[in-house]
């Protein structure tokens, strides 16, 4: 709240010159008068002061040989000096910066750092389960024991520190570290897909399988056991094994289906967040089905942030079509479906091997058989247990 004060009660940018302008950090030190920000400038030495301690510089500075110059006026009296006659926003101000300094003895704004696989919607939820929140008095907060109870409530947190600062609770954490090397931890290769061996290019492990041989999915096809005369060893299977794999993939359609589409028109509403009372400035509900887009935009005030967001809400309304496809539209858009799974599948060069299509009065169905040469050679963990 350093700056909080400086501002409301003003401080200048000066320069001291002379002849020794150096002498100014000892009279200044003598008589407890506080300078921040100095620097040496070609003109002397230029910092800040309070208004304060610049009225009691004017005596201090008599017969010492040191001039001092004002470069620039900052904080509210300076602000307010126009305004002096408008009494209602003087005491509009004053009441605000009085709530401002109640409010600053609670936490209302929580940033979570250190974070990698944890998210920090999950370390939030798990402090309010310890009764930490936001408009929680900073006093009640023993943050030793606190940050225990929340290494207790998340396993894979090894380390967390709660940190206050004005109405602001920082959480660092640090996340336990898996303790195995996946890049050297033992595994073996299994098949992801049924399919008949074709290629085999193994660079660690014990293969088991052998060029025309069929494998069904999970089947092992490199061991990371090896059986040496020095005993078992266990090591981190490497290779490909190509196959020939057969998929066959389904999909079906209605010739009359019904469709949601955003038809142009949309809405912004906007919520003030103020010290967690969400004050909503908008009348009147939505009625009409819509898509929605929400952002939130944090205020700040000389550098800080503020216990104030607005959230702003917009949205997309939608209606809802009857569209009736006929026989060749409705095969054009299955296709695209079937290419999508195939996509998805990670297969980039195939093989129709069969297509059937089955049609009723109402609904088109297509299934396809598709024919593949693919690496099917996936790791899997070998658990080892201890002697």
């Amino acid at each position: 709240m350093l700056w909080f004060f400086r501002y409301t009660g003003g401080y200048l940018t000066v320069v001291f010159y002379g002849e020794f302008p150096e002498k100014i950090l000892n009279l200044t030190s003598a008589n407890k008068i506080y300078l921040w920000d100095s620097k040496l400038t070609k003109k002397g030495i230029e910092c800040c002061i309070s208004v304060k301690d610049f009225r009691k510089m004017l005596f201090i500075l008599k017969n010492s040989g040191i001039r001092v110059h004002i470069l620039k006026k900052h904080g509210l009296p300076f602000k307010t000096s126009k305004n002096r006659k408008r009494l209602g926003l003087a005491a509009g101000m004053a009441v605000f910066f009085i709530l401002l300094k109640i409010m600053s003895g609670y936490v209302w704004i929580i940033d979570v750092t250190g974070n990698k696989t944890v998210d920090s919607k999950e370390i939030i939820s798990a402090l309010e389960d310890i009764g930490i929140k936001e408009g929680i008095r900073t006093k009640s907060i023993n943050s030793k024991m606190q940050k225990e109870k929340l290494l207790l409530q998340i396993d894979s947190l090894a380390w967390a520190s709660l940190n206050i600062e004005g109405c602001r609770l920082t959480v660092n954490v640090s996340e336990i570290k898996d303790e195995k090397n996946e890049e050297t931890a033992a595994c073996n290769l299994t098949a992801s897909a049924d399919g008949i061996i074709k290629k085999i290019d193994v660079t660690s492990g014990n293969c088991v399988v052998k060029p025309g041989d069929t494998v069904k999915t999970g089947d092992v096809l490199v061991s990371g056991i090896l059986e040496r005369q020095s005993g078992t060893e266990f090591v981190r299977s490497q290779g490909s094994i190509i196959a020939v794999t057969e998929r066959s993939i389904n999909v079906k359609g209605d010739f009359t289906q019904q469709i949601t589409s955003e038809n142009g028109r949309n809405k912004t509403k906007t919520v003030l967040d103020l010290f967690t009372l969400k004050i909503p400035l908008y009348l009147g509900k939505e009625t009409q089905k819509y898509n929605s887009v929400q952002k939130t935009v944090n205020l700040s005030l000389f550098g800080q942030t503020l216990p104030i967001r607005i959230h702003q809400k917009k949205f997309c309304y939608v209606d809802d079509y009857t569209v009736t496809y006929n026989r060749e539209q409705l095969i054009e858009k299955l296709e695209k479906q079937i290419e999508d799974k195939i996509k998805e599948e990670g297969i980039e060069t195939y093989t129709e091997i069969s297509r059937n299509i089955n049609e009723t009065e109402d609904q088109l169905e297509i299934t396809v058989i598709i024919s593949a040469e693919e690496n099917i050679a996936v790791s899997e963990e070998l658990l080892v247990s201890p002697q």
